[in-house]
């Protein structure tokens, strides 16, 4: 009775499109037993039932070779479950070189295919070789072979086991010089800013690229194979050639950090480089305070404002603007310094203190407004510092401010009375309450 349906099933897929697909043998007895072979197989692994289609894919494999490109695709699937099952080392492995050996037959014996899977081939083979030295030479030659026929168009993350791959030849000293790590990985990098540029292009989401560009990244890092000598004696000549590359430029970036050598000026342009071809907050702080430091104060104050202008968090933004503020009360317009202080309490109430702090010191130091024009006029000024630092809670600066108070004398040589208010002009142009020195 099983035959007899089995017979029927046949019959019945030998009219249908997906038997016509395959290359059945022309001799009728042949055909006859490749397509029942074919069935028992199929019909264990859509069951789930491995062990029982192995036999049924082992003589399809020796009779039938080139009956159809999915017999190896499935048959694959079903060595790389029992891989992933068994707990035999040996037989774990023998299941690993069988997947391997299903690759290798389906690419000979179907055109196209070893294009089409070249890559999955070379990632499942890391997965299972990794951990054995031996192999580690076998690994990099198939990365390097997938990258010969895929270019760029290679699945996204192999990249980062290529990469992964070179640090174990590495550590494991098997003959792998410095230029070839770092031709490695300037191959990986390619590859996947193509695939950040492509998916950028679809409009999709980056996330899952952008960790394999981080990972690839910091594998290198791990090497410490970069250092400054390095950057400067292959990477700024390049880059000096080459101002507009910014891929060039972000590893000049990236790997400064690694070797510590940020101060050079080399790495202010890289910087720079970075910032135009992908603005951010970070790159543009960065610039920002190394300008302030050399005491550029146009170039700092650009990228302060850009940094402000690329962020929408608060506490970032209030960063910014406070530093703003302290780099314009150092170059000595005050003026500015007390608008961005201002700016930076709007953004981020938390640095009120600290900004109403400042603004009190910048007042209380300036005696330049002095006009001289009478002790109340000139001391007035500390009024207004008193009531700075009274918004900023700090009492022992309201103290000393209160301390330099007009005296009862002075309002009365100036005919001026307590209470009334006093307009403080210069750059403070507030008005204050005329107050005398507490101990009068």
């Amino acid at each position: 009775m099983k035959l007899r349906v089995l017979f029927s099933f046949l019959m019945l897929l030998a009219g249908t499109s997906v038997f016509a697909q395959f290359n059945w043998p022309e001799d009728p007895e042949k055909k006859k037993d490749a397509q029942t072979t074919y069935t028992l197989y199929d019909d264990s692994y859509k069951q789930g039932n491995y062990e029982a289609a192995k036999p049924h894919l082992e003589k399809i494999l020796a009779d039938y070779p080139n009956l159809s490109k999915a017999i190896y695709i499935n048959g694959i699937k079903i060595y790389k479950d029992i891989w992933k099952k068994e707990k035999d080392a040996a037989l774990k492995t023998a299941a690993a070189e069988k997947v391997m050996a299903l690759y290798d037959k389906r690419f000979a014996t179907f055109d196209g295919e070893e294009f089409k899977g070249i890559d999955r081939k070379a990632i499942d083979a890391f997965q299972f070789f990794y951990r054995d030295k031996a192999k580690t030479q076998f690994l990099l030659d198939m990365f390097s072979k997938t990258y010969e026929l895929k270019g760029d168009k290679a699945f996204y993350p192999v990249g980062r086991y290529y990469m992964n791959t070179a640090a174990l030849a590495f550590t494991r000293k098997i003959g792998i010089s410095n230029d070839e790590i770092l031709e490695i990985y300037n191959r990986t990098t390619q590859h996947i800013d193509a695939q950040i540029a492509t998916a950028k292009g679809k409009n999709q989401n980056t996330k899952k690229y952008d960790a394999i560009k981080q990972a690839i990244d910091e594998k290198l890092a791990d090497l410490k194979l970069i250092d400054c000598d390095f950057i400067v004696s292959k990477l700024v000549p390049e880059f000096e050639q080459n101002p507009d590359d910014a891929e060039l430029a972000n590893k000049i970036f990236v790997f400064a950090f690694d070797g510590q050598c940020t101060e050079a000026d080399w790495f202010v342009k890289a910087a720079e480089k970075v910032f135009e071809s992908d603005p951010n907050f970070g790159v543009a702080k960065l610039l920002a305070s190394r300008y302030a430091k050399e005491k550029n104060y146009e170039k700092a104050k650009e990228y302060f404002l850009k940094a402000a202008d690329l962020t929408e968090d608060n506490t970032d933004k209030g960063s910014v603007l406070k530093q703003m503020a302290s780099m314009m009360r150092i170059e000595g317009n005050k003026k500015e310094a007390r608008s961005y202080a201002m700016q930076t309490m709007e953004v981020d109430p938390g640095l009120q203190s600290e900004m109403y702090e400042m603004i009190g010191d910048m007042v209380l130091s300036s005696s330049e407004c002095d006009a001289q024009k009478s002790q109340v006029d000139d001391r007035a000024r500390f009024i207004a510092a008193y009531e700075f630092y009274q918004k900023a809670g700090n009492s022992l600066k309201m103290s000393q401010a209160r301390a330099q108070f007009p005296t009862i004398g002075d309002i009365f040589t100036a005919n001026k009375e307590e209470g009334q208010s006093i307009f403080v002009g210069c750059w403070i142009q507030k008005s204050v309450k005329l107050t005398r020195r507490p101990e009068q």
